[in-house]
């Protein structure tokens, strides 16, 4: 669809631009494939950096990822940092 391409174009400009909110949707885009190919590479890479800038349902996207492929150490890192961060499904997550 013409629109997510578009979106895509802007994402990607301001993700360069270090804009948070821009590099979280470009990883969603990546993971469900609009307007771009599915690509888990770079969603995790736009997860990674929107996590690093303090995203907090990113850090919390991460730590699924990481608690999926059975990295339970850190996956428990990245909820306790966005529990601090004030997420509360991590907080739910970390009381398990």
């Amino acid at each position: 669809d013409r629109d997510y391409e578009r979106a895509f174009e802007y994402f990607t400009k301001a993700a360069d631009l270090g804009d948070v909110e821009a590099q979280f949707n470009l990883s969603l885009m990546y993971r469900e494939g609009l307007g771009v190919e599915k690509d888990e590479k770079m969603e995790l890479y736009y997860e990674e950096e929107a996590a690093i800038s303090g995203d907090p349902s990113s850090r919390y996207s991460l730590g699924c990822h990481e608690g999926g492929n059975g990295r339970y150490g850190r996956a428990v890192k990245h909820w306790i940092i966005a529990a601090k961060l004030g997420h509360d499904d991590s907080v739910q997550r970390l009381k398990g």
